[in-house]
């Protein structure tokens, strides 16, 4: 017979380790407004101090409020609201989120809430659990609530609620001055929530979401440049994917094309979020129910021309949370391989000669097209010609899966600057006056050699079945191209 015994986990052990989730500050204050946007409320107000003696954040919201009962369960850590399921337009996932983002930057937690014209409040605070070491939370009594910082907001709403944040021991041992670090923490959290919700600011109808900070009212950012009249929106495509009951729920794959710089006001460079992030940001734009949850990424797909002014938005409903792989924390989603393929055709198919035409700027022209090139050279109009660096070689190829996603944009604009300033008058001087240094010596050979090596070697890991074909079509690519005697040896030594 079995024997089971209850084997609870030790509360202050517990929420002191789920304090290190890995939400920022910005991440864990868009979680407490998630539940507010799931309560219906259509008027949030953050308040952040300003006395210096002062140290809280408060989120206030009229939406939906819960009853004593309600809240009491929504301070459990994984209420019992989740386990019967999740409306459509919920933006929570697990039950944690209030506790755990919130317990994440502060050690005391008030919730104060008012439904059906009664109000109820509950604190989690972390001193007192680490006494006690079991799970208490203080039910306030009548006095305590009364004296709830912002408790007042709940007069003028039939329905609401407080979150209230104190005794911020992270920022302190990280700043030395709370009052300091929430000023910024300011900052970065109103630029991020205009970028997160922007879809709810933007709103034209009742359904919109004012987000107040400090009597400021936030503007949602447009990432997409819609109304620019230059931006390519091209055409939407929906795509059927199961879910984890096999029942197909619908994505929705929006392609835009982004003006290019020149063509942008100081209004556009803000309202797309800042031309410093204008190139770094293009790629995939993860809603899940109109919340961004990922952007800027393009997960490992093929860049080419196209991709430095694209931006493709994808809406997927919260009935896709495990196959997409949303975490806890709603700042990360992955793209299991076979929706990737079919996303990624999809847009190819989007993105169409049209539009190639737009954002190509000249042609490729190969002295041999069997050959894979380290620099193109780009036929322009009137005869002219640039020079780019083939982003589709090979050896290109093998870097891009070794870089960092969020980096890459970066090295691209290096490139970019590298290919616009190639010494042309200087090269041209040097090489007719046959002061160029083109020895080819055995240092770069055996250099070339290792690099081979190295690719061949990864081909191997990531288990490419025939070697000799590998290192064919290797050694149609610069710079192994150039040595064709190297192509034997490593046959011999891979293969033998």
């Amino acid at each position: 017979m079995t024997n089971l015994r209850e084997n609870k986990p030790t509360a202050d052990v517990l929420m002191t380790s789920m304090r290190a989730m890995g939400y920022t500050f910005e991440s864990a204050i868009a979680d407490i407004i998630d539940n507010s946007i799931s309560a219906h409320a259509h008027e949030i107000f953050l308040h952040f101090p300003i006395d210096p003696s002062e140290s809280y954040v408060a989120i206030c919201d009229n939406g939906d409020g819960m009853t004593s009962e309600d809240l009491f369960d929504a301070m459990k850590y994984g209420s019992e609201s989740k386990r019967a399921g999740r409306s459509n337009d919920d933006l929570g996932r697990f039950g944690l989120g209030l506790k755990a983002a919130s317990l994440s930057q502060c050690r005391k937690l008030t919730v104060a809430s008012k439904k059906n014209g009664a109000v109820s409040a509950f604190i989690w605070d972390l001193d007192v659990i680490e006494q006690k070491r079991d799970w208490y939370v203080i039910e306030c009594s009548v006095e305590q609530t009364e004296n709830i910082r912002f408790i007042d907001y709940l007069d003028k709403y039939e329905s609401g609620t407080v979150v209230l944040w104190e005794n911020f021991d992270v920022l302190e041992k990280s700043s030395g001055n709370v009052f300091g670090a929430l000023s910024t923490k300011m900052t970065d959290t109103s630029d991020y929530l205009s970028l997160i919700f922007h879809r709810f600011l933007n709103r034209s109808d009742k359904s919109v979401v004012k987000i107040t900070v400090n009597n400021f009212q936030l503007k949602g950012y447009d990432p997409f440049l819609e109304s620019h009249n230059k931006t390519n929106i091209r055409r939407e495509i929906q795509l059927m994917i199961p879910d984890a009951r096999g029942i197909e729920q619908t994505v929705l794959v929006q392609p835009y094309i982004l003006p290019f710089q020149k063509d942008l006001s100081d209004e556009d460079k803000k309202k797309s979020g800042g031309i410093e992030n204008y190139r770094s940001r293009q790629g995939f734009y993860i809603y899940r129910n109109e919340r961004l949850i990922v952007w800027g990424t393009w997960f490992n797909r093929h860049r080419d021309e196209l991709t430095k002014y694209a931006r493709i938005r994808v809406d997927i409903p919260n009935t896709l949370d495990d196959i997409w792989g949303i975490d806890i924390k709603k700042q990360s989603a992955t793209i299991p391989p076979s929706i990737r393929k079919r996303l990624t055709k999809a847009i190819d198919d989007a993105m169409d000669s049209s539009v190639q035409k737009q954002t190509y700027r000249g042609r490729i022209a190969k002295v041999n097209e069997n050959l894979d090139y380290i620099w193109d050279r780009v036929s322009q109009r009137e005869g002219l010609f640039t020079y780019h660096i083939n982003r589709n070689s090979k050896i290109f190829d093998f870097i891009k899966e070794r870089i960092d996603e969020e980096a890459f944009p970066y090295l691209d604009m290096l490139l970019e600057e590298i290919e616009k300033n190639v010494p042309y008058q200087q090269i041209y001087i040097d090489k007719s006056q046959n002061i160029i240094d083109e020895e080819v010596t055995d240092e770069r050979k055996a250099d070339v050699e290792a690099k081979a090596a190295v690719m061949i070697k990864f081909a191997i890991g990531t288990g490419a079945a025939d070697i000799s074909e590998m290192i064919d079509r290797l050694f149609l690519s610069e710079p192994f191209s150039n040595f064709p005697e190297l192509k034997n040896k490593l046959k011999e030594n891979y293969n033998g």
